[in-house]
């Protein structure tokens, strides 16, 4: 039975940085030995493989000496991963002095002579590891030095190696792959029942730190003999070498691959099993082993080893090590010396496997690119341990060797920890191109079961991924830690992928699940295409019943698109973000349906909701769900801005989509700071935080704010832009009338690159609910300042402002309307009413006066006036109706109009007669506030 720890996700003490990521430091007195606690028993009785072995987690442990508990204690801020992130249990012990330590007690009711220690210790100065020691007391007796290595972790993905694992130079930083996983038997006699044992830092172990996350128990069996009608390796010249490995093959060993293929082909001619006895045997080169039909056993996976020594860096591509057609495999061990899962790394999986009716049972397998491989029908992977894997633990498909068929295959009870890629994936492609640039088909997978499974900690996959294919049975397995990507999900991989038609997920418990690759706030469970970054393909009839999310480090449960989904009976407890979300950042969902019923979501964090869609094209119908009520619509924070003061875009309303916010698609990284993670970006401007970006037309942002005192007032808005944006936004008020009108962008060279637009609104006093309009895209926003407008009564708001016209006749164009000079004028062409004339404002302005003259020496003439208002140069709304106004030299040739105080950017003035001259005439336009 597997045991292991979990510590809430949150549960800190003093904090410390590593890296971007939070991470709790707790000394020795902080925390206290703890029993293992069933993993069965975290949320779902029937959840997790059932091992022979226990994993006692450090965390659980009691640290000694002054060593301390390091735990992620947040969700990741940036795409980069730690060592608490790799954690299994997000959490470790870091033993960093000597006599530092960490002990447990064994609470198995067995003795223990088998330790498996995951953990990590430094790489060295240029790369490519160390190797070094750390000491095991039983009852505070020293029994003896374990052999660590940091040979076959520590990669590095600075300086453009995002998301690779063959870059070892420590100079590019960002490393990630930082446990490695190391065993052997107990010297002397076992540990007692009752007894404690604890791994110790000594002057003589020379590593400066030691890293432990977890250590797996047990009490093998003794090993199997060999069988009947078998015949064993070494008859054909097979030689054993016991020298441990540890991160690299020994330089004196024996190449028996040539054996080992001899009494393969002799064991399928004459009806025999192979036998692979006590002993580690390797298969060195680049070349594999080739079987059909045979039964391969070995003494049992803690005694019989192959391993693979591949000359690294390698150049050729290499096949697995076993290449298997339609056999059983049984109770042995798989290593490999690979350092990636790049060719030049020495990769090849450990087997590829095809053909019908195949088993693989009793499997360990460490250090390949992946573990299985598998296609065929009616096969089936049990009862084995994957870890410290490359890339993919247990992959069954419809290509491996060739096959177009993945039919009736099953993956059950089998312990993966540590993979680079999908801890167990279904896989069905639709069709691979080839070099010379058809396609080759496959068929559909269907049927397929997993079941029972226990994935742990994958550093660069999921824990189970379900891609395409129908039939699908997915049910009671236990999935925790992901470092970055999503826990399960059912989707379709690629473009190239199988449309995913069918599927039942039940009784799965995803545990600490979800995270940060590329920056996308990824969810604990996911339904729908897309979750391979591809959002294509159909996802129809995935059943989702009865599993438990807890702890999620986003969204708990996250749908794009696909149809039909009934999610049904779900547990969610204390997510990261949301709930349950349709269409989170990065996973969008133009369309869809899904029912949602009887699901139960706790532990909402501020601001968080228990359901959220996106989405205005996925229909979520809804019934029986028990969770909180959504959030009214409120400021952020719960106090509203200030104005005159700063309001940062970032901080819109609470309420959610539709209520204080629409958006058409989610594409926000900055997913930390808000539940929601909605078009966010962390920006470069001054004072740091996030702006709001990935505009777009229809889009809107809500704000709640208090106006000290009613008046005008200046808005200053921080902006970014690769190129102009005219009309870019507008700024609304609770009723909806535009305050501002459209509201023009300058150019500021990028994205990042910040300046400041202008605009301004009339406020009353008090509480106030105003809405940011997003007209156009193509813009970012940090925050919006407001200032007492200093406009007064006495300022002619249209002076120096830019004019347009219907026409003009000679050198008397629309801009001497507004150039303080009485004596130059603007006339329209000739006998060609009616003629207008305009006044741009550049911004909304609340005026109630317009005053117009003509040329003081002139002579009185009377002219028809229509005067227009509009917040965007296209649509006028008449503020002084058509009527004939005197211009007279008595009074200076002035004709005033008054109107309602109204709040627009474009005046206009139509001329439809003119007693005087058969044009349009104004020589100053004025615009005042009163």
């Amino acid at each position: 039975m597997l045991t292991i720890s979990r510590p809430r996700r949150l549960a800190v003490a003093a904090v410390a940085a590593v890296g971007a990521m939070c991470v709790s430091v707790l000394p020795a007195a902080a925390t206290q030995a703890a029993l293992p606690t069933k993993a069965r028993a975290a949320a779902s009785a029937a959840a997790g493989a059932t091992t022979p072995f226990s994993v006692y987690e450090a965390e659980a442990g009691t640290p000694g000496g002054g060593a301390a508990v390091r735990s992620l204690t947040a969700a990741p801020t940036t795409q980069y991963s730690s060592a608490a992130l790799e954690a299994s249990g997000h959490s470790y012990v870091h033993l960093g002095d000597t006599g530092q330590s960490v002990q447990w007690t064994n609470t198995t009711g067995q003795p223990i002579s088998f330790l498996n220690v995951r953990a990590s210790i430094p790489d060295s100065a240029s790369g490519g590891g160390i190797t070094g020691t750390l000491n095991l007391y039983v009852n505070g007796v020293f029994r003896q030095a374990l052999n660590l290595n940091s040979k076959q972790s520590w990669v590095y993905e600075g300086n453009g190696n995002y998301n690779t694992s063959d870059n070892q130079n420590p100079a590019d930083g960002d490393p990630r792959v930082f446990w490695d996983e190391s065993h052997t038997f107990v010297t002397g006699a076992p540990i007692p029942a009752g007894a404690t044992f604890s791994l110790r830092k000594d002057a003589d172990n020379s590593a400066s730190f030691y890293d432990v996350d977890s250590v797996d128990v047990e009490n093998p069996p003794a090993p199997q003999t060999q069988p009947a009608n078998s015949i064993s390796i070494t008859s054909c010249g097979a030689v054993a070498d016991n020298t441990p490995t540890n991160g690299a093959a020994d330089s004196q060993s024996v190449d028996s691959r040539a054996a080992i293929q001899s009494c393969i082909d002799q064991a399928r001619s004459q009806g025999k099993t192979l036998w692979i006895p006590q002993g580690t045997f390797y298969v060195k080169g680049t070349a594999g082993l080739n079987a059909q039909g045979i039964t391969i056993a070995g003494a049992g996976l803690w005694y019989s080893t192959v391993y693979r020594d591949v000359p690294v860096p390698n150049s050729t591509p290499l096949a697995a090590l076993f290449d298997l057609t339609s056999c059983t495999v049984r109770n042995f061990h798989i290593d490999a010396n690979a350092v990636s899962r790049s060719t030049i790394g020495g990769d090849g999986g450990a087997m590829d496997t095809t053909g019908t009716n195949w088993l693989a049972d009793g499997i360990w397998t460490q250090h390949t690119m992946s573990g299985f491989w598998a296609s065929g029908t009616g096969g089936k992977v049990q009862n084995s341990r994957l870890t410290s894997i490359w890339a993919d633990g247990i992959n069954v498909n419809n290509v491996s060797l060739n096959a177009d068929t993945g039919n009736d295959l099953t993956v059950t009870n089998n312990f993966v920890r540590g993979t680079g890629d999908d801890a167990i994936a279904i896989n069905s492609v639709n069709y691979n191109t080839n070099g010379d640039g058809s396609q080759t088909f496959y068929k559909p997978m269907t049927n397929v079961t997993v079941s029972d499974n226990t994935s742990i900690a994958p550093w660069g996959g999921k824990g189970v991924g379900i891609y395409g294919g129908s039939g699908h049975q997915v049910r009671n397995n236990y999935i925790s830690d992901t470092a970055r990507y999503i826990g399960l999900g059912a989707g379709r991989f690629g473009v190239n992928g199988s449309d995913l038609l069918s599927a039942t997920v039940t009784g799965n418990t995803v545990v600490r699940s979800g995270g940060n690759a590329y920056g996308q706030g990824q969810p604990a469970l996911h339904i729908g295409n897309g979750g391979d970054g591809q959002n294509t393909g159909i996802v129809d009839k995935v059943t989702v019943t009865g599993n438990t999310v807890n702890d999620s480090l986003y969204d708990g449960i996250a749908f794009s698109t696909s149809t039909n989904t009934l999610l049904q009976d779900n547990t969610v407890n204390e997510p990261g973000r949301n709930g349950i979300a349709i269409s989170p950042s990065f996973y969008p969902a133009p369309t869809g349906s899904a029912t949602i019923t009887g699901n139960t979501v706790t532990g909402l964090d501020p601001g968080a909701s228990a359901f959220v869609n996106n989405s205005t094209g996925f229909v979520a119908t809804l019934s029986d769900n028990h969770w909180p009520p959504p959030a009214p619509e409120g400021p952020y924070g719960g106090t509203p801005a200030a104005v005159p003061g700063t309001v940062q875009a970032e901080n819109y309303d609470t309420g959610g989509q539709g209520v204080a916010y629409n958006v058409t698609s989610v594409n926000g990284n900055a997913n930390s700071y808000r539940a929601d993670g909605i078009d966010l970006d962390s920006t470069s401007d001054s004072g740091g935080g996030y702006n709001l970006g990935w505009t777009g037309a229809g889009q809107w942002f809500r704000y709640t704010v208090d106006v000290a005192a009613a008046g005008t007032y200046t808005v200053n808005l921080r902006i970014a832009a690769p190129a102009a944006a005219a009309g870019a936004l507008h700024l609304s008020d609770a009723s909806g009338t535009n305050l501002t009108g459209a509201v023009d962008l300058p150019a500021t060279g990028d994205w990042q690159t910040w300046g400041t637009a202008t605009t301004h609104v009339t406020l009353p006093a008090g509480r106030q609910v105003l809405t940011l309009h997003q007209d156009t895209g193509g813009w970012n926003i940090n925050s919006l300042d407001f200032t007492a407008d200093t406009v007064t009564p006495g300022t002619n708001l249209a002076a120096g402002k830019p004019t347009s016209e219907s026409s003009h006749t000679d050198v008397y164009p629309s801009s001497n309307v507004t150039d303080g000079n009485q004596g130059t004028y603007w006339e329209s062409a000739n006998n060609r009413f009616p003629q207008w004339v305009q006044v741009d404002l550049g911004s909304a302005r609340s005026a109630s006066r317009v005053v117009l003259q003509l040329p003081a020496a002139w002579g009185a003439r009377t002219q028809t006036l229509t005067l227009g208002g509009s917040t965007d140069g296209t649509t006028f709304t008449t503020l002084k109706s058509s009527a004939a106004y005197t211009f007279d030299p008595g009074t200076k040739n002035t004709v005033t109009l008054t109107f309602p105080a109204t709040t627009q950017r474009y005046f206009r003035v139509t001329v439809s007669a003119n007693n005087g001259w058969p044009a349009g005439q104004v020589s100053e336009f004025q615009i005042w506030t009163s």
